[in-house]
């Protein structure tokens, strides 16, 4: 049977058995979300070389994702919001979606470019995603290239995240050359996977009182952690008190290491004990401060803003993996790689961007190198100590419930949010005056980015797929890249390695940021890890 957070209900049509739930906290923040106009919906772009026409048929491609909705029960879902305070996932099988919609798209791509452009129609206002459509597919064929074609599969976050797509696409293009694999499921079985997250404990004790007093602690814990947490700052942007409510442009860019590099840089990271995860703060911290200062220096920047920012700890935080942090039985039995959402989230405060030599330079100076503004032996050490703490953190007894507790302010925070901006969508946003970083620091915490890394995809996402009686590849996958509709103000930096190549993935929001920093401030990124993690640095201290 399933969970029971799971209640069966009449079906629509047939005699198939219907089911809902609630939303949990983490998946409704994602709804309200998706009320705003669609924020942090997700989407991975896949490139591949194709063998035959018939893989990415019409015909094979329903199949295939047919089957994948029979497998993760909550592709096939719909949302009710039937009031601010009851938002429900409905699970029907028997129900068939509208004439009008349709969750299989087949299009055509004259050239790289025309993909890029759909990719940015979906994030930037054209998504057919809605509460009755929580998932979809587009398939471009490209009439320049005709063995290469590209998958868009396009989702709303409280139903997925960055683990849930991988899945999703290894196994799509798995079904694809392999018809055959489609079989029936133990749907009862799949429903009780699809679970929200705080329901998962990883107590052999969830008694009631246990319960409560873990939650009592996790809470107060969370609480005197986040007192601590303060001010902070980011690249320049123009943000003002009515920001929050603007619907974010999302811009992305990426830059890729070369296979070697990348061998140096991950080397690097393990003789030092180090996962690239654990130096992406830090590399991220150290290349904004040389954005910064070198904006100083060439009088792009007043004094009173750069003395601030000297002396201004940063903030950091990004989403973590909740899987391997929950109930064991759930995460052995499909939990691991389910198609749903399990993330929660982690805050860091960051020291004072170190600047070496740079602190007492004026305008007109060179910017000075990066070991001279933080020696490699001090850059490990910085690293070493974010590693411990954000360990510390994960690993302490109470994590499950320290996390769970952030969840209800931030719920709160984004339905004001998505429920302002429905009421007043059809309104211009006033204008207001931008805030200096000075005064964005003193009227709460600001983050200087959100972020995560991906990991190695190449131990989840095969580069070849064929069926069991094929020596030759029917599908190849080439490049895999990650989408997600910025909120309004964010700047995410992502990075994770495909076909042996580390890539940095920035996302922001154009409203507030100048593509030119941001572009400027990646450069840095990809000359910092050069510098301290794969040796093309020359000169300075070590």
């Amino acid at each position: 049977m399933p969970s029971p957070q799971w209640k069966p209900i009449p079906p629509s049509n047939g005699d198939d058995p219907a089911f809902e739930r609630p939303l949990g906290l983490t998946e409704e923040g994602f709804y309200w979300d998706s009320v705003f106009n669609r924020t942090a919906d997700i989407l991975r772009h896949a490139e591949v070389l194709i063998q035959g026409d018939s893989v990415l048929s019409a015909t094979n491609m329903a199949k295939a994702w047919a089957a994948l909705k029979q497998r993760y029960p909550l592709l096939q879902a719909t949302i009710e919001e039937r009031s601010q305070d009851d938002v429900v996932f409905v699970v029907d099988p028997s129900r068939t979606l509208p004439d009008n919609q349709t969750d299989l798209f087949f299009e055509e791509a004259h050239a790289p470019e025309e993909v890029d452009q759909r990719v940015e129609s979906l994030l930037n206002g054209q998504s057919p995603l809605s509460n009755t459509l929580l998932a979809c597919v587009v398939v471009l064929k490209r009439t320049d290239k005709p063995s290469h074609a590209h998958i868009l599969i396009h989702s709303t976050h409280c139903i997925s995240d960055e683990i849930a797509h991988d899945t999703l696409l290894r196994e799509l293009l798995q079904l694809l050359v392999d018809p055959s694999a489609i079989a029936p499921v133990p749907w009862a079985e799949r429903l009780a996977l699809a679970v929200a997250t705080e329901t998962l404990p990883p107590y052999e004790d969830n008694s009631l009182p246990k319960s409560r007093w873990r939650r009592a602690i996790g809470r107060t814990i969370m609480e005197n952690r986040r007192a601590t947490m303060t001010g902070g700052y980011t690249l320049p942007r123009a943000v003002s008190s009515k920001t929050v409510y603007r619907p974010a442009q999302s811009c992305s860019a990426s830059l890729s290491f070369t296979v070697q590099e990348t061998k140096q840089i991950l080397q690097t990271c393990r003789d030092h004990q180090l996962t690239f995860g654990s130096v992406l703060p830090m590399i991220g911290q150290l290349a904004m401060g040389r954005v910064l200062c070198s904006r100083y220096l060439k009088g792009q920047m007043s004094k009173a803003e750069w003395e601030f920012r000297k002396t201004e700890p940063m903030v950091n935080a990004g989403p973590l993996n909740l899987r391997p942090l929950s109930d064991s039985h759930w995460y052995r039995t499909g939990g691991a790689a389910n198609v749903s959402l399990s993330i929660g989230f982690y805050f860091y405060q960051l020291p004072i961007v170190p600047l070496g030599l740079a602190a007492q330079l004026s305008p007109g100076f060179p910017l000075p190198s990066h070991l001279d503004m933080l020696p490699k032996s001090h850059f490990f050490h910085r690293s070493h100590t974010m590693k411990t703490r954000v360990t510390d953190y994960i690993r302490h007894p109470l994590f499950f419930y320290m996390n769970t507790a952030y969840l209800p302010p931030r719920l709160n925070r984004l339905k004001d949010v998505a429920m302002h901006w429905r009421n007043n969508k059809e309104e211009e946003v006033d204008e207001a005056a931008f805030l200096t970083p000075q005064e964005e620091a003193s009227s709460g915490f600001v983050f200087n980015f959100g972020g995560a890394t991906l990991g190695n995809l190449d131990k989840v996402l095969p580069w070849e797929y064929r069926s069991p009686n094929q020596d030759a590849a029917a599908i190849e996958l080439l490049q895999v890249r990650s989408f997600l509709h910025c909120r309004p103000t964010e700047l995410y930096l992502g990075a994770s390695t495909f076909r042996e190549k580390l890539k940095f993935h920035i996302f922001w929001d154009g409203h507030v940021y100048d593509a030119d920093i941001v572009h400027h401030w990646l450069a840095e990124l990809m000359e910092t890890t050069r510098v301290y993690l794969s040796g093309g640095a020359t000169g300075g201290k070590t």
